[in-house]
């Protein structure tokens, strides 16, 4: 089996595993260790550091979840895909390369779908972090937070840049591919933590985004893989 065929049946592999997993946290799975995690990683961050500290690391996860918003991903996406359409060996257009957009697309209406179907409870307003208005203490947030679109954004633009950075004949030097490569991971890492300790999201709901994002990128990747590139 080449390995188009190999990438393109994992992602589809991770597509259903999305569906199933959507359909188990439709069920409550999960509640227990979704609070109980998110309760542990926000005293763990904001205790092992002080005010001035804590604040500083709230201003860097809400940096770090800006660059994984709808708007700045999609801008990513464009550009990935501008890279994509120019083959620089046989100068020429592939016009395969439009699969990553129709993908990231298809991510979109994953996390839709998840929003819309799953009605999975976002976390209570207690514990969100840097509220821009103020609510009695107990008040649940009614919109519904299943999949982490950030996330899945930020999985999928890493996935399809790490392709092309091990692929560029810019980053063969070893230095330079394993600080890019170093860096996405650094990216989609700050990302998922972000959005659970600023309390936007329980960790199904990014394990779920993660998910989403892993299957449609390699779904992409399939169909745009060029051996000779």
């Amino acid at each position: 089996m080449d390995k188009k065929a190999v990438f393109f049946f994992i992602g589809c592999f991770f597509l259903l595993l999305f569906t199933m997993f959507s359909w188990s946290i439709k069920r409550g799975a999960l509640r227990t260790v979704d609070f109980a995690f998110t309760v542990k990683l926000q005293d763990t961050i904001d205790k092992s550091s002080k005010l001035r500290l804590s604040l500083m690391v709230g201003e860097v996860m809400e940096g770090a979840t800006f660059f994984a918003s709808p708007e700045v991903s999609v801008v990513a996406v464009l550009g990935i895909t501008g890279f994509a359409l120019y083959d620089r060996k046989r100068k020429k257009i592939r016009w395969i390369a439009l699969v990553i957009p129709f993908l990231f697309f298809l991510l979109v209406l994953g996390e839709i779908y998840g929003k819309t179907v799953v009605h999975h409870p976002a976390p209570p307003f207690f514990m969100i972090k840097s509220p821009t208005s103020i609510f009695p203490k107990y008040y649940i947030n009614e919109q519904f937070s299943y999949p982490s679109g950030h996330a899945a954004r930020s999985i999928f633009i890493a996935m399809i840049s790490s392709y092309f950075v091990l692929r560029t004949s810019y980053f063969k030097r070893k230095r330079v591919w394993i600080g890019g490569i170093t860096l996405l991971l650094v990216y989609v890492g700050l990302v998922s933590i972000s959005r659970i300790y600023l309390g936007h999201h329980w960790l199904s709901d990014v394990v779920g985004g993660m998910i989403l994002g892993v299957g449609c990128a390699t779904v992409a990747l399939g169909v745009y893989y060029n051996k000779h590139i």
